[in-house]
């Protein structure tokens, strides 16, 4: 763990507690060897009156995805804690009809992953894969559909749809968080 890491410290805070950024701590597997934690974030790049973004971390600092493979036991609460947390966001979406918005019937969720820093904290978030922020991107075979234009020196380009943070209401936060808390309780 290091001091100056803002998840590392995040890592230390009960469920239920509020960090600096205003993330609720929702989940915690493991101990501070082989460990996750999950928070939910007060923003969402969706619509803040039906998205939320949970973000999961190992409590360790770990700065890559590979290194997970280096303990077993934290490749394992790895994989019970990514799948807990889509189990509980499954449920709660399709509780509040999520699956009846597209013709599938399905609830969609997006997740990202990211160690952009060679100090930084691996953490992948996990989202309602709606609007803008559900929008295909380089790593989906349906971004290779998107219209190609070309701007003034025929470079080539696709057209995106702006993803903006914004705040979810206090009350919904918090009933979210208590949902999660108790769909998580192992």
């Amino acid at each position: 763990m290091e001091n100056s890491c803002n998840y590392c410290c995040e890592a230390l805070l009960n469920i239920g507690s509020q960090t600096n950024y205003g993330s609720i701590v929702i989940y915690k597997r493991g101990n501070k060897q082989n460990g996750w934690f999950a928070t939910l974030s007060p923003k969402t790049g969706g619509n803040p009156e039906k998205d939320f973004t949970v973000q999961l971390m190992p409590i360790p600092h770990i700065q890559h995805i590979s290194e997970i493979s280096d303990d077993s036991e934290l490749a394992k609460n790895y994989g019970l804690a990514f799948s807990k947390i889509a189990s509980a966001m499954n449920k709660i979406m399709k509780e509040e009809g999520r699956d009846e918005e597209n013709e599938e019937r399905v609830v969609r969720i997006g997740t990202y992953g990211k160690s952009k820093h060679p100090t930084e904290h691996f953490h992948i978030k996990l989202f309602p894969w709606t609007g803008a922020i559900g929008q295909p991107y380089t790593v989906d075979s349906s971004f290779g559909s998107k219209e190609i234009f070309k701007d003034e020196q025929s470079k080539e380009y696709t057209k995106m749809e702006p993803v903006k943070k914004k705040m979810i209401e206090e009350k919904r936060l918090n009933s979210l968080s208590n949902k999660l808390i108790t769909l998580l309780k192992d």
